[in-house]
């Protein structure tokens, strides 16, 4: 099972059509995606992603040797090497070799990004705890985004929010998912991201103006530690990333327990700030 969220037709179901469009055997699959499910089960690709079907020639990480497995093959039999298997190659020693070979890997990639990790590795797509030599700060990049996008910090980074430029602090709520959220955004960002949130459902309770978008993350960050100080560096929020088309999940509460009143007095009292509504 993928268990994302999905919404089936009741007849196409019944007739015995597959449900789910994430599971069925001609589903698109992202390159870079099936590049890490390869890595995950112990093979280097050598070529660009030729489709899920077809050979796609690596290495075997654990034994060195060339093989040509297909990513639909590796991905439903969540398996490695066909050939180790068959021939007995793979010894626990030589598994535990190649594992080492893929955290080495992972650990250089990310020192040649500029990251020095301060946890243990985990997979690819796990957020990893690290320090970014260049700002100072722990962030928590996965290794995937760091091998496709480079140096990928939150704090440096000069898309969708300009450290040195002015930034909105905003809250918003949703009535049907009976969540808040706290978020950041540039005031001259070509994008409005506020408008995006809008047009899922969510409404805008205030805008709190910012000198600096440093200064509104530091803000942001101040809250969200203080209501989850564990689940913030675990990536967890109310809503599930599913739910959340324009991003943002991880910074959404249960408006039960933490209503956007909560969030708006939070973020006031992170300074002397004015409310736009």
């Amino acid at each position: 099972m993928c268990k994302k969220i999905i919404y089936p037709n009741r007849n196409n179901v019944m007739n015995g059509q597959g449900a789910c469009k994430y599971c069925a055997p001609n589903a698109p699959v992202e390159p870079d995606e099936a590049v890490a499910l390869m890595r995950d089960h112990g093979f280097r690709t050598l070529v660009d992603f030729p489709g899920t079907g077809k050979a796609w020639l690596s290495e075997c990480i654990a034994a060195g040797h060339l093989v040509a497995p297909r990513y639909a093959n590796v991905r439903g039999r969540r398996g490695g090497c066909q050939f180790c298997k068959r021939r007995g190659v793979i010894s626990q020693a030589v598994a535990a070799a190649g594992a080492k070979l893929r955290e080495a890997e992972a650990l250089a990639d990310m020192k040649s990004a500029g990251f020095q990790p301060v946890d243990l590795f985990k997979d690819v797509a796990s957020p990893w705890l690290s320090l970014h030599s260049a700002c100072g700060q722990l962030v928590s990049p996965n290794l995937n985004n760091v091998r496709t996008r480079g140096a990928c910090c939150e704090f440096c980074a000069k898309y969708g929010l300009d450290p040195d430029a002015p930034a909105w602090l905003y809250i918003l709520a949703h009535m049907l998912y009976g969540a808040s959220k706290i978020g950041i955004t540039g005031q001259y960002t070509q994008e409005d991201r506020v408008a995006r949130f809008e047009r899922d459902g969510w409404k805008l309770i205030a805008k709190l103006p910012f000198t600096t978008g440093r200064d509104a993350r530091k803000a942001e960050r101040a809250v969200i530690d203080a209501l989850r100080p564990e689940g913030r560096r675990k990536k967890a929020g109310f809503l599930m990333p599913a739910q959340m088309p324009v991003g943002g999940s991880t910074e959404t509460f249960d408006a039960r327990v933490v209503p956007a009143s909560l969030l708006l007095s939070m973020a006031l009292s992170c300074g002397n700030l004015s409310i736009v509504t």
